[in-house]
């Protein structure tokens, strides 16, 4: 933390963590509140539309229990009955008296009343019973049944009135048909009264499902069973993308600060930076090295270049930080193979390597040094004049081993083998080379067998060191 760099880093961090978790709290909040208001927004209308339905059942209910006490007191002259009670209310659409089998005994104006024997069986507790009337695949009208003679089984008799419900239905129909929500009536038998799509959908549509699909929408289902009659309201609220795109939203902003926490933690503990990973070392001495050695971050930009790059690389700018790896060396793999660059001046042999810490990337060590191509060419042209010269040529190391030979060695001094010692293929050619360690200048001597003649140069390293002797050797006729 004693980076400046890092510092603002930290603080960055930081800053945007704050701010993205308010980001974050806000939505989480703003999502649970528009939740909250759609979902009361729904119960208010299940409620409104619940005691509407209820009214309007009461009020059935209110015209049948009236009708049946009328009836009641009137056992003679029934045609007279019936007509009293349909002109109470001009939506009665037939009367009808049955008994406790549900068969006909009298009726209004003739339609026939088909009662389901479980409607017979709800009016046992003395509250009329409400069922639809089927007719084809719709509902015609709501039929009402009442006891009107407190009987049971056979010697029960009930009282039926059939009831035009199509201006309630249609202001039902006009009043709960939104965009977002949407309301019916069906029986309990499968028997639409009130239906707000088309008359194709209801065919797919399954009571005991809690989704239910059009080719426009998908509508999540609420079923409300109204009392005391065979009939439902089904509540269609439409599901939209949008709660799952919010949902989607805070996961992903969740996510992004789950990152950046970690990488808060990490840069708050200097962990998994260059720094940390060469917090140890001096970086001055790289400088004593006679390679180039270059450090690039894993965004692949300079962090430090010791002077032999510098001196390699003098027509490039080289700026911490800010100087691209690639724009120095060209592209790399980073993967430690070794590449041969071409300068102004000279070839140069790079490696690559990646630097990783804990399992993460952090940068990319190079290395940077002359290429030795020239050296090794060097080399095996020397071989070739070594191996096709008249001369026997000889090379004697420091320690007095055979390095390499010729044909024509082979021939003056006989048993010669790379590695073996000097004294083992000519003593007396090992004295010679001993006695001129030390001259700067090629000594000549004969050997007494076969009047071989050697010139030898000694050989020194850098430091002046004696570091081996090459003899040539020549026969005693080209003295």
């Amino acid at each position: 933390m004693n980076n400046p760099a890092n510092k603002r880093k930290v603080l960055a961090y930081f800053a945007i963590i704050f701010f993205l978790t308010l980001i974050i709290l806000f939505f989480i909040w703003e999502f649970r509140y528009i939740k909250k208001i759609i979902a009361d927004n729904e119960n208010n209308i299940e409620t409104i539309v619940s005691s509407e339905i209820a009214a309007y059942i009461q009020d059935l209910q209110f015209i049948t229990e009236n009708a049946s006490n009328l009836f009641t007191n009137v056992t003679t002259d029934k045609i007279g009955s019936f007509k009293a009670i349909a002109q109470k209310d001009d939506r009665i659409l037939n009367i009808g008296l049955l008994d406790g089998s549900g068969n006909i005994i009298n009726s209004y104006n003739g339609m026939d009343l088909r009662i389901p024997r479980s409607a017979l069986q709800k009016t046992v507790q003395g509250v009329p019973y409400i069922y639809a009337v089927k007719n084809g695949e719709h509902a015609s009208g709501l039929a009402v049944v009442t006891g009107i003679n407190g009987g049971v089984n056979e010697n029960a008799r009930y009282l039926v009135l059939l009831f035009n419900a199509n201006d309630f239905v249609n202001e039902f129909i006009l009043k709960y048909n939104t965009d977002q929500i949407k309301a019916a009536i069906i029986d309990r038998g499968g028997l639409p009264l009130a239906w707000p799509f088309e008359q194709a959908d209801y065919g797919a549509f399954l009571t005991d499902r809690e989704i239910f699909k059009t080719q426009d929408a998908r509508y999540a289902i609420h079923r409300i069973d109204l009392e005391n009659t065979s009939m439902s309201v089904y509540f269609f609220s439409k599901q939209s993308n949008f709660a799952a795109y919010r949902i989607i939203t805070i996961m992903f902003l969740l996510f992004t600060l789950y990152f950046l926490i970690y990488q808060f933690i990490v840069e708050l503990l200097n962990a998994n930076n260059m720094q940390s990973y060469f917090e140890n070392i001096d970086f001055n001495i790289f400088n004593h090295l006679k390679e180039g050695i270059i450090i690039a971050n894993k965004f692949s930009k300079i962090v430090f270049a010791n002077n032999i790059v510098y001196e390699i690389f003098a027509e490039k700018e080289i700026i911490f930080n800010k100087t691209r790896l690639k724009e120095i060396i060209g592209p790399t793999d980073n993967d430690g193979t070794k590449l041969t660059l071409k300068t102004a001046n000279n070839l140069i042999d790079i490696i690559s390597s990646p630097i990783v810490k804990n399992g993460k990337l952090l940068g990319a060590l190079v290395v940077v040094s002359p290429s030795h191509e020239k050296d090794k060419l060097g080399g095996k042209a020397l071989e070739k004049i070594i191996e096709y010269s008249q001369d026997g040529i000889i090379f004697v190391d420091k320690d007095g081993k055979i390095i390499n030979f010729n044909l024509m060695a082979s021939y003056y001094l006989g048993n010669v083998k790379n590695d073996i010692n000097i004294n083992q293929a000519n003593s007396e050619l090992a004295d010679l080379i001993e006695n001129s360690i030390g001259t700067n200048s090629p000594a000549r001597g004969v050997l007494s067998y076969g009047e071989t003649i050697c010139e030898l140069i000694p050989l020194y390293d850098d430091n002046s060191f004696y570091a081996g002797t090459v003899v040539f050797l020549k026969g005693g006729s080209n003295q």
